[in-house]
């Protein structure tokens, strides 16, 4: 059977579920359960509404806006979908403007990341505070391509920008800096 949108009719979903549930009300049902269902629906809905917590449709051309400014600044859709809980996928629809509505709720999710408050992996970040900890790791004996190795870099030599570097990086570095301040023995000894 061809389904209208992609979805099958409520009727057909209805088929299988109980009296007393709101889909079968919408199956066609009007029993005193089904109606009673569908009533208490309505009215959670209303108050929902009255407490500012609409979800109906929405246009999708803000988010999607929103999303391909947020992609400019290297903050991608898997990064939006740990941030908001909303499948990857659906993100991919709303910014190739496959999805024309979407729900109020997921627009006011993606709405509400900011480009600045966001570093992802591949994001660019001043290299300077990292340089100090490399100088530090330095001062204690370290040399560029113990550091590189400890830290996993496929070069035996620190091959890190002086003015800006990947997130990712600054943050393996970090890391190694506290483990060694931390007294973590692992990384004392030679690899």
């Amino acid at each position: 059977m061809a389904f209208q949108n992609g979805l099958r009719p409520a009727k057909e979903l209805a088929s299988n579920r109980p009296h007393g549930d709101r889909l079968k009300y919408l199956g066609g049902c009007r029993c005193v359960p089904c109606r009673a269902a569908n009533s208490r629906y309505e009215t959670e809905r209303a108050a929902a509404r009255r407490r500012g917590e609409w979800n109906g449709l929405v246009d999708a051309s803000p988010v999607r806006c929103h999303l391909i400014r947020l992609s400019k600044r290297e903050i991608g859709r898997d990064t939006v979908a740990d941030i908001t809980g909303i499948a990857a996928s659906t993100i991919d629809l709303i910014r190739r403007g496959q999805r024309k509505k979407i729900r109020a709720m997921n627009a006011r999710k993606i709405l509400a990341i900011s480009p600045d408050a966001v570093v992802t992996d591949a994001q660019r970040i001043p290299a300077e505070p990292t340089w100090r900890l490399i100088d530090w790791l330095l001062k204690q004996g370290f040399t560029k391509g113990e550091i590189a190795s400890r830290l996993g870099f496929k070069s035996r030599s620190l091959q890190l920008g002086k003015e800006s570097i990947t997130a990712r990086n600054a943050m393996k570095i970090e890391r190694f800096y506290r483990q060694i301040r931390a007294g973590d023995d692992e990384f004392k000894e030679a690899p």
